[in-house]
């Protein structure tokens, strides 16, 4: 029995430490095969990196809890970055790059 509990304990910190989400476009189409990246909060050496799927989700998972950047890159449109506190539990974080001269209709 405690084997299973160590068991569930492992996976619930593990799920703390990460971070899913989507790249899209500004019309909101996934962007498949964009570059996801997790530095340190300051930037500099990535940590992990991943290419989204083909519906825009991605996963990374976080060496440990605190602050990173979590960057996506698309060839075609550009990057975009966001701050990301992780506190004991997954985040999810959407990504919205913007395609030049499109405009949103309401």
């Amino acid at each position: 029995m405690a084997e299973v509990r160590w068991a569930m304990a492992d996976e619930i910190e593990i799920e703390a430490l990460v971070i899913r989400g989507r790249v899209r476009d500004s019309l909101g189409v996934a962007l498949p095969r964009a570059v996801v990246t997790l530095t340190g909060p300051g930037g500099g050496r990535s940590l992990v990196k991943t290419r989204s799927a083909d519906d825009g989700g991605f996963t990374v998972t976080a060496p440990t809890h605190g602050e990173y950047l979590l960057a996506a890159f698309s060839p075609q449109l550009g990057s975009q970055s966001v701050a990301v506190r992780l506190e004991g539990r997954a985040v999810e974080v959407e990504f919205r790059i913007d395609v030049p001269g499109a405009t949103l209709q309401d």
